[in-house]
């Protein structure tokens, strides 16, 4: 899994699709104990961990997705074809 940046305990992520492609793209956060995955494009919670997540870490991620839309899709489309990514500054 590439990890993209970290900020207020927060952990966010991204792995490449292996074999046929067929997700929206999409980011992963983790923050403690909670975990959720993120569509890049609206920002909506396409799965939640068992815990959920918590409401003022998903304003913080949703947030940072917003801020950087055009570098996750970069990123989505390099990992997902030569397995390359970078990293993106956090949230401040």
């Amino acid at each position: 899994m590439a990890k993209l940046a970290t900020f207020y305990g927060i952990e966010m992520s991204m792995r490449p699709e292996l074999n046929e492609r067929h997700h929206r793209a999409h980011v992963h956060a983790r923050y403690n104990e909670y975990t959720a995955v993120f569509d890049v494009l609206t920002r909506e919670i396409l799965v939640k961990g068992k815990k959920g997540f918590p409401n003022d870490q998903e304003a913080m991620v949703k947030s940072w997705i917003a801020i950087h839309e055009k570098e996750l899709m970069a990123n989505w489309e390099s990992l997902n074809t030569s397995g390359e990514y970078f990293k993106i500054a956090p949230l401040y």
